[in-house]
C-alpha cells in the first residue's frame, strides 16, 4: 500500500480499536470522544483484563477481535508498544496512532532506542505509524476525533500540526471564529508518517481549500520544499514555525525530538515556496478566517466604523502602520451622510466615524462611505466594554445588523474587529461574536491582528503593498 493511501484509511476508518482503555485514563477518553463524535464504524475497545467498559465489550488483545481492524489508537505504557505494533502487524492493521509517549522527545538513549525498534517493527510488518506522542486524528465527516467538545460539522480547513496542545487550542479558538475542518492531525515524533507525508496527502484532498501547519522541524528539507511547492501553487497554505531561537530550538528538540534548523532558513524556504509565514497561533486563527471570509479588497484605503474617539484615534494609527490609508471624507460625501443624521449633536464626520443609535441612519452612513470610490473595504470596531452604561448594548446590535446588512447588499469587503481583552463570560461578546461569524463576516479579536491578516491576504493575492502605490 502507498503511502497516500495508507493516509485515506487513517482518516477513513472502517474500525478502530483502543488499546489501554480503562475506567478512567486516555483510553477511555479516545473511546468517550469516537462515540460523541459519532463514528459510525465498529469501536473495539482493548485492555488484557478484558469485560466490559460503557456497555462495549473489551478485548484482551488485538488478535481476539472478530473482524478486521484498520486503525489503532494505543494509550498503553511505552514498554508495550513494541508487542502491540507486532500484534497490529499480525492483525493486518493499517495505521497506529501512538498517543503513547516516553520515545525519543525524551532526550534520553533508551527513549531513542525504543522508538527506532517500533519504526522497525512498523515497517516490517506493513503498518503505518503516527505519533508516537501524539493526539492522532480529527476528521468530523468520519466521526473521528480526540477531544469531546470539538465541533461535528466538517469543513474546508486542514490543519497539520506537530503539538497535540496546539492542535486542541487551534480547533478549540478557530471554531469560536467560524472555523470547520476537514482534517486535523497531530503527529507529533514523526518516526514514520511526517509533515511532508500529510502536506502531500493534502494536495489531492477535494474536501480541504485551506491548509495551516505548525512545525517544529522536519527530516528531509528536500522532499519538504518540493511537495509544499506543489500544495501553496494549489491552495493557500499558512504555517507557524515553532522553534525559532536557541531557546525555543531547544524546547523543540525536548518537546518531539524536532531538528529545528535555522529561522533565515525556513524564512526563504517558506517565502519561495508560496506559503504564508505566520508568528504567533493567534496570527495563523486570523489568517485562516481572512481566507474563509473575507471578500479580496481592490486596494488598501479603509473606511473605518464604530468605536468611539479615543477607540478610533488607536485604531487609525494601527491601520496606517499596517499600510493602509484612511482618506478622509470630501464635502459631498459629508454631505449625503449629514442628511441621514437623526440628529447632528456631536456628530463628527471624519474616517473613522462613530455610528450612532439609531438603526437606518447608520446604516445610511455606512453605506455611503462604501459607496466613496476611494473606499476600498469597510471596517468595523466593534469596542465591547468601553461605554459606561448598560443601554448602550443596544448600539452594538446596531453595529452588528449595519455590518451584516451592508455587507449583504454591496459587493465591497466588510471585516469587523471585536477586541477579546474584556470577552471572559461577556455574554455581549459571546453573542456578537456568533452573529458576525454565521453571517459570513470575518471577525478579528485586535485591530492589529485585522490589519496583519488582510496585509497577508493583499501581498498573498498581490495586490498593492503600500499606500503610495494606489496614488
Amino acid at each position: 500500500m502507498n503511502r497516500l493511501a495508507s493516509l485515506d484509511i487513517a482518516f477513513n476508518p472502517a474500525s478502530v480499536a483502543i488499546a489501554g482503555v480503562g475506567t478512567l485514563n486516555g483510553g477511555k477518553a479516545y473511546l468517550d470522544s469516537l462515540l460523541s463524535a459519532g463514528f459510525q464504524g465498529r469501536i473495539y475497545p482493548l485492555n488484557p483484563k478484558g469485560g466490559e467498559i460503557s456497555g462495549w465489550k473489551v478485548y484482551p488483545h488485538v488478535q481476539d477481535i472478530p473482524g478486521p481492524v484498520d486503525y489503532v489508537i494505543s494509550c498503553v505504557p511505552a514498554a508495550q508498544v513494541p508487542q502491540l505494533i507486532k500484534d497490529c502487524s499480525e492483525k493486518g492493521v493499517k495505521v497506529a496512532s501512538l498517543f503513547t509517549a516516553g520515545f525519543s522527545e525524551t532526550g534520553r538513549e533508551e527513549g531513542r532506542q525504543l522508538e527506532r525498534e517500533v519504526q522497525r517493527l512498523a515497517q516490517g510488518g506493513g503498518v503505518r505509524i503516527i505519533g508516537p506522542n501524539c493526539m492522532g486524528v480529527y476528521c468530523p465527516r468520519a466521526g473521528l476525533s480526540f477531544v469531546l467538545d470539538f465541533p461535528k460539522e466538517s469543513g474546508g480547513v486542514a490543519f497539520v500540526c506537530q503539538s497535540g496542545g496546539n492542535a486542541i487550542y487551534f480547533v478549540r479558538c478557530g471554531a469560536r471564529r467560524g472555523i470547520r475542518f476537514s482534517k486535523v492531525i497531530s503527529y507529533g515524533n514523526a518516526c514514520d508518517v511526517d509533515e511532508t507525508d500529510l502536506l502531500e496527502y493534502l494536495i489531492q484532498d477535494t474536501e480541504t481549500k485551506i491548509v495551516a501547519a505548525y512545525v517544529e522541524g522536519v527530516r528531509d528539507g528536500k522532499r519538504f520544499r518540493q511537495v509544499l511547492r506543489k500544495l501553496a501553487a494549489r491552495k493557500p497554505v499558512v504555517i507557524l514555525k515553532g522553534g525559532t531561537t536557541p531557546a525555543g530550538a531547544r524546547t523543540a528538540a525536548a518537546h518531539t525530538s524536532a531538528l529545528s534548523g535555522s529561522d533565515a532558513v525556513w524564512d526563504a524556504l517558506l517565502r519561495q515556496a508560496g506559503a504564508i509565514r505566520v508568528d504567533t497561533m493567534e496570527e495563523m486563527i486570523d489568517m485562516v478566517v481572512t481566507f474563509l471570509f473575507m471578500r479580496l479588497p481592490l486596494g488598501r484605503r479603509v473606511a473605518m466604523v464604530g468605536g468611539g474617539g479615543g477607540a478610533s484615534v488607536l485604531a487609525a494609527d494601527v491601520c496606517t502602520a499596517n499600510g493602509f490609508a484612511l482618506p478622509p471624507i470630501p464635502p459631498e460625501v459629508g454631505s449625503e451622510i449629514r442628511s441621514h443624521l437623526v440628529t447632528d449633536a456631536g456628530a463628527v464626520l471624519t474616517n473613522p466615524i462613530e455610528l450612532n443609535m439609531y438603526p437606518e441612519s447608520s446604516y445610511n452612513i455606512a453605506r455611503s462611505l462604501l459607496a466613496y470610490e476611494a473606499v476600498h473595504f469597510l471596517l468595523v470596531n466593534c469596542v465591547v466594554g468601553q461605554h459606561p452604561w448598560p443601554m448602550f448594548d443596544a448600539w452594538f446590535d446596531i453595529v452588528c445588523d449595519t455590518a451584516i446588512r451592508v455587507r449583504d447588499q454591496v459587493s465591497k469587503p466588510v471585516a469587523v474587529v471585536l477586541p477579546s481583552d474584556i470577552q471572559g463570560d461577556d455574554q455581549v461578546f459571546v453573542t456578537l461574536q456568533q452573529r458576525y461569524y454565521e453571517a459570513g463576516l470575518p471577525v478579528y479579536h485586535s485591530m492589529s491582528g485585522a490589519c496583519r491578516a488582510i496585509d497577508r491576504f493583499l501581498r498573498y493575492h498581490k495586490r498593492p503593498t503600500s499606500t503610495d502605490e494606489i496614488g
